[in-house]
């Protein structure tokens, strides 16, 4: 594991022992929720296309054991700005090492997050459309209070998948729902769907990214 400003995993897509030396890879960028760490959604990779490399970071903040955030939580349902905001630098950065230490694609680069990981997903998304090919969404939200700067021009026609639970006690369905009225407006290549589940992943939900990620690959 090469040594950046992050400690995260990473797993090689099944293919790359026929790739020349020179290749790079379609790459998911996982972001964990809050309270778990670079262990948890990398483990999605066995149920998703084997193309893709996969780097799953560790939030800066530490929890307690094997517990970590991307930003520090003043009010659920609305970030701190200042704090959203670093978070997004952060991941900026390590976007920047990850192309310079591994062979990223950087033109086939997907934030896939989940719940706190989400929201930052879909904001670095909003905020630097052009570092980002598209992004999936797992039982997040958009923080529209959170002082975002939208590239609304940059925005246009990005890809975006949104997944939630409409039983989902942490993150009510109806953030996820304003969440798509915003991307709707906004004009993206949005898919939405909502689950019988709680706060948390599906055969059903991973079934519908599975789709999504094949049909934007190469």
């Amino acid at each position: 594991m090469t040594n950046l400003s992050l400690h995260h995993l990473t797993k090689y897509p099944a293919s790359s022992p026929d790739r020349g030396p020179d290749s790079v890879y379609p790459t998911i960028l996982a972001l964990h929720g809050r309270g778990s760490n670079e262990r948890d959604l990398i483990g999605l990779a066995d149920y998703l296309p084997k193309d893709f490399l996969w780097i799953s970071p560790r939030g800066p903040f530490d929890l307690g054991p094997d517990s970590y955030e991307w930003f520090q939580i003043t009010q659920v349902g609305k970030p701190d700005p200042t704090r959203l905001a670093n978070a997004l630098n952060t991941i900026d950065k390590f976007i920047d090492e990850i192309i310079a230490n591994y062979p990223v694609d950087k033109n086939k680069l997907y934030l896939l997050g989940f719940s706190q990981g989400s929201i930052v997903s879909m904001s670095y998304a909003l905020t630097r459309p052009q570092r980002v090919t598209g992004v999936v969404a797992q039982s997040g939200y958009i923080p529209h209070e959170s002082g975002l700067q939208i590239d609304e021009t940059g925005v246009k026609g990005k890809p975006f998948i949104l997944t939630h639970g409409i039983q989902d006690p942490m993150l009510p369905v109806e953030w996820a729902r304003r969440s798509r009225d915003t991307l709707q407006k906004l004009e993206t290549d949005l898919e939405y769907h909502e689950f019988n589940m709680a706060h948390n992943v599906t055969a059903e939900s991973l079934a519908v990214i599975n789709l999504w990620l094949q049909k934007h690959l190469p």
